[in-house]
């Protein structure tokens, strides 16, 4: 193969040079700024936090916390958390409101209004 033709067959698998590649790199970075607001404007975006929830309660309350605890349900600003022994109940409720700042301060305020524990 010349070098002149495998030029053009790359240009034909890869249509856009570097520099255009670039170009459009921003729009892929925007992303995550980007769904949110999209999320806003369907009118998802309670949907959206309360997912957030759900999906970052480790780094919400921590690896010990999270260890101890399992986020199982999130309804009408209602969090249900599950725990594996009755014990871990009465070490969790006297965090629960640190807990409510917490998940305010990550993903707004008003979407966790109230914490219940369950064992299961």
């Amino acid at each position: 193969m010349t070098p002149a033709l495998r030029q053009q067959v790359l240009r034909e698998w890869r249509p856009y040079a570097d520099h255009e590649r670039e170009a459009n790199r921003p729009v892929v970075q925007a992303l995550p700024q980007l769904v949110p607001r999209v999320m806003k404007t369907l009118g998802l975006e309670q949907r959206l936090q309360q997912a957030q929830v759900l999906q970052f309660w480790p780094q919400i309350v921590g690896p010990t916390v999270a260890q101890l605890s399992r986020p199982f349900s999130l309804r009408n600003g209602r969090l249900e958390l599950r725990v594996d022994h009755p014990a871990y109940i009465q070490e969790l409720r006297p965090h629960k409101p640190l807990m409510l700042q917490k998940i305010a301060a990550r993903v707004g305020a008003g979407v966790v209004r109230d914490i219940l524990f369950r064992v299961g």
